[in-house]
């Protein structure tokens, strides 16, 4: 036998009206409330950019003592690290945009994130190849080591492009003592070279090349000086392997272009910006220290393309102001509250429940007599 139940000829705007506005209301409170979570290795991020800070005041005091006045033209941060357009110790061209967007210690972060994603360790030993085109990038790095306990065997090539570490008495190296002495930092290079072209200075003048190499001997470090490129990739990996305590380094971190290094432009396009654990066949085929240690299975983490990398961690480019430590959306992210969302969701089928299948809402709402065009039908 059949059951008889009743339903309304139509159902009222009203009820219409509150399910409406009980799922908007339930919309903008799963967008507005959501959940603020940190991202793995906060507190070491934070630390690692606290730690480049103050190595960024610390230059910037040294600068303005002893250097001279900053140019907020070039240099509209403030930063005091921006280096000049042309000087003596100049090796080539640079972007300024690139420059002016690593002022922000944030990246001290982003250097623990690839450091840990190389499958580095605190208390492992890695290797880096340091230029004075990116100081900043060079203290970020050294800024991680300090909070993963990091022991860096760092070679250098001293000449910086230009609005790098490229003004007479406040090169990287120069940079590098300061930082050093303050206590910033606890590693330091123990081998470099002129830099530039050929890893000479070639095409700068002998008034630079002789600056900087009275730099290297006046801070007690090993001067690399050898004619033939393959002759200086041979001298800096047994340099490399003479610091080595281990089997292997954990990583090889490189920032900058430099030549030897990376092996001419051909090679530095070769390796994509940030962390490589596998390179390809014709990144190894060309000769140099990255593709050396990536023969032999070390993980690459290639500091170039900055603006590329800022993208990634999404930190600002080329900032008018220094970015405070742990700010930006690489710190922290945001997820639904699924109780609002179960909440919302509950509600709703609650109100249809309610207010259509179980016929509630028409009785509530008809308070006029009830018309024959209103009157439920029989439904079967």
């Amino acid at each position: 036998m059949k059951k008889l139940y009743w339903k309304p000829g139509k159902i009222s705007w009203k009820i219409h009206f509150i399910i409406a506005i009980v799922a908007v209301v339930g919309m903008l409170s799963v967008e507005l409330f959501k959940n603020k979570i940190n991202t793995p290795y906060h507190n070491r991020k934070v630390k690692a950019a606290r730690v480049m800070k103050n190595g960024m005041d610390v230059l910037k005091e040294y600068r303005l003592k002893n250097i001279g006045p900053i140019d907020l033209e070039m240099d509209p941060a403030a930063s005091g690290i921006i280096g000049m357009l042309l000087s003596p110790i100049t090796s080539n061209t640079g972007y300024h945009s690139a420059k002016l967007t690593t002022v922000n210690p944030n990246w001290a972060a982003a250097m623990v994130d690839m450091l840990i994603k190389a499958g580095v360790r605190e208390g492992d030993t890695i290797a880096a190849a340091f230029s004075g085109s990116f100081p900043l990038m060079n203290l970020a790095l050294l800024s991680a080591a300090e909070v993963m306990k990091l022991k860096v065997v760092i070679i250098t090539s001293s000449a910086g492009s230009t609005w790098g570490a490229n003004i007479p008495g406040f090169s990287w190296l120069d940079m590098e003592h300061i930082l050093y002495e303050k206590r910033v930092i606890t590693n330091h290079s123990i081998a470099a070279s002129i830099g530039g072209s050929k890893d000479r200075g070639l095409g700068m003048s002998k008034e630079g090349r002789d600056i900087l190499k009275n730099t290297i001997q006046k801070y007690g470090i090993r001067f690399i000086d050898t004619k033939e490129e393959i002759e200086n990739v041979d001298l800096r990996m047994d340099i490399y392997k003479s610091y080595m305590d281990d089997s292997r380094y954990a990583a090889f971190v490189n920032v900058g272009g430099g030549t030897i290094s990376v092996g001419s432009s051909v090679g530095k396009k070769l390796f994509k910006p940030g962390v490589t654990l596998n390179p390809t066949h014709k990144a190894l085929s060309i000769d140099s220290v990255m593709s050396r240690f990536g023969k032999e299975g070390v993980p690459i983490i290639h500091i170039t393309s900055i603006e590329t990398l800022a993208a990634k961690y999404k930190f600002p480019v080329a900032p008018t102001k220094i970015q405070s430590v742990g700010e930006g959306e690489f710190f922290v992210k945001f997820e639904y509250d699924k109780k609002i969302i179960i909440f919302t969701l509950l509600a709703l089928i609650t109100l249809l429940i309610i207010f259509i299948k179980m016929d509630i809402g028409y009785r509530i709402f008809n308070t006029k007599k009830v018309s024959k065009s209103s009157t439920p039908g029989q439904m079967v």
